[in-house]
């Protein structure tokens, strides 16, 4: 059976959204008109539909942890509920599981808010504490700053009330900074304030205070919004080169794709040429995207075949009960359970048994890179680039330098978005769970654990000083 490739519908149905459900965009995002009896029934009806179809849904989380959290919730509804509380209420189900492909979609609440004042800073977590990081340029001498409390509370109350509702994956701690990126609106969702009282240490670790009136969500948005290109390269010298891939997006439209591979293949035959000796591959923030260009680099750095996917697999036996919840139903394909095999519970189809690329056996360039790597790695680096990261540990290519990435050798994923019947809320469900070739890899569940671990200092969030990438670069004294 030839599969549909689902992941790239993921980007497709994200644009979409923030235009879907208009109904919704003449009520209030505070207004209690969901109610009560539909909402506990169509909550019913999430439940049932994450445990048909979830591939990976207790990999990090028990059932019983589950049952028991869907029980509590459903129980906590005791009036109508507002698009705000009820997206807190799904959005806490969803987050039980563990999983960063696993989330309640917040384009409808976005659309409504952005007129909204909210919280004016994102924040970063650094060891056990939090820091104001971005915002307006008026507020730019606040970044870096330790938050003690806001609107009198204790910040990390505060926060790990908000962690109950953000989606990561397993026991990883540092996607929590990429999630904080949308600081406010997480805020706003727990406390719905237009103003804010923040107790901060200063530079000097003095305790103060400062009240700051909230910001619009758009005018936040547009402040901290960076236009970065998904793949740069550079020569700093005749030996050494840092490639920057800040998305793998740009593999999911061929003519992107053929793009991005003409540029990799330029810089490798340059590489080549000039007998390059160090090469940076700085993948910090690669949220991931198309297996098709992450595996493209991969065949320019390892210096034999190998395999890319060892299965994917599906929990369920058939669509047929549930595909009508999806976003997009044409797009979700019975599954031949002819054509698969039962491993670790899934019915998985492998390489011996299906035509997809990602099952063969895949071929290095000749002029693959011979020289020192080093890679950067965050917990922004999920998806498809965990994947590319597991290729590297695998065939010890390179050596890592950073924090954990979010991201390993597996995904559960699929693309797809569910639209729940009576409010419309769209909610990402994994379909399928797709796992690399990757034998020798030890899992740990806080992610890829780099070589060298070189955290973001507070000071660098107000200087904009590059650690980590200092630090590699003085090995090599340029």
């Amino acid at each position: 059976m030839k599969l549909k490739i689902v992941l790239p519908l993921l980007l497709l149905t994200i644009n979409i959204v923030h235009g879907q459900n208009t109904e919704f965009k003449k009520q209030g995002l505070l207004d209690k008109s969901l109610k009560k009896d539909s909402v506990i029934a169509e909550f019913s009806e999430l439940y049932h539909l994450t445990n048909t179809i979830h591939p990976g849904q207790f990999m990090f989380c028990s059932k019983n942890e589950f049952d028991t959290t869907y029980s509590s919730l459903k129980n906590s509804i005791k009036t109508d509920l507002s698009l705000v509380e009820y997206y807190k209420l799904t959005a806490t189900l969803m987050a039980k599981i563990k999983d960063g492909h696993t989330a309640v979609d917040r384009g409808r609440i976005i659309g409504l808010l952005n007129d909204r004042l909210v919280f004016p800073f994102s924040i970063y977590k650094i060891k056990d504490h939090y820091y104001l990081d971005k915002s307006s340029q008026e507020n730019k001498e606040y970044s870096g700053l330790r938050i003690l409390k806001i609107n009198g509370k204790d910040i990390n109350v505060v926060v790990n009330e908000i962690k109950q509702y953000i989606h990561l994956e397993g026991r990883n701690e540092t996607g929590l900074n990429a999630r904080f990126s949308n600081f406010p609106f997480y805020y706003f969702i727990y406390n719905q304030t237009e103003k804010f009282e923040i107790e901060y240490a200063d530079r000097s670790n003095h305790k103060l205070k400062e009240i700051f009136k909230g910001m619009p969500f758009k005018t936040y948005t547009s402040s901290i919004a960076e236009k970065t290109a998904p793949l740069t390269t550079e020569f700093r010298t005749n030996d050494l080169a840092v490639l920057k891939f800040r998305s793998f997006e740009n593999g999911y439209n061929e003519a992107d794709r053929k793009i991005a591979e003409k540029q990799l293949d330029r810089f490798f035959i340059q590489l080549d040429s000039l007998k390059t000796k160090n090469l940076i591959i700085d993948l910090r923030d690669n949220s991931g995207g198309s297996a098709d260009i992450a595996n493209y680099l991969f065949s320019y750095l390892s210096s034999t075949s190998y395999y890319y996917f060892d299965y994917m697999g599906a929990k369920y036996k058939s669509v047929k009960d549930w595909k009508h919840y999806a976003q997009y139903p044409d797009n979700i394909e019975e599954i031949n359970l002819n054509e698969t095999k039962l491993k670790d519970g899934l019915n998985c189809y492998t390489e011996t048994n299906s035509t997809d690329w990602w099952f063969k056996l895949q071929q290095n360039k000749s002029n693959f890179y011979k020289g020192k790597i080093s890679v950067l790695i965050n917990g922004g680096c999920f998806s498809t680039t965990g994947h590319l990261l597991a290729l590297m540990r695998e065939y010890k290519i390179g050596k890592f330098y950073g924090e954990y990435s979010q991201g390993s050798n597996y995904s559960n994923a699929g693309g797809q978005a569910f639209v729940l019947p009576y409010s419309k809320t769209l909610v990402w469900i994994p379909t399928f769970q797709y796992r690399m070739r990757t034998p020798h890899f030890i899992n740990d569940p806080k992610g890829i654990k780099p070589d060298v671990e070189i955290q973001t200092e507070p000071d660098d969030l107000r200087t904009g000083f590059d650690r980590q990438m200092d630090s590699v670069m003085k090995q090599y004294q340029y």
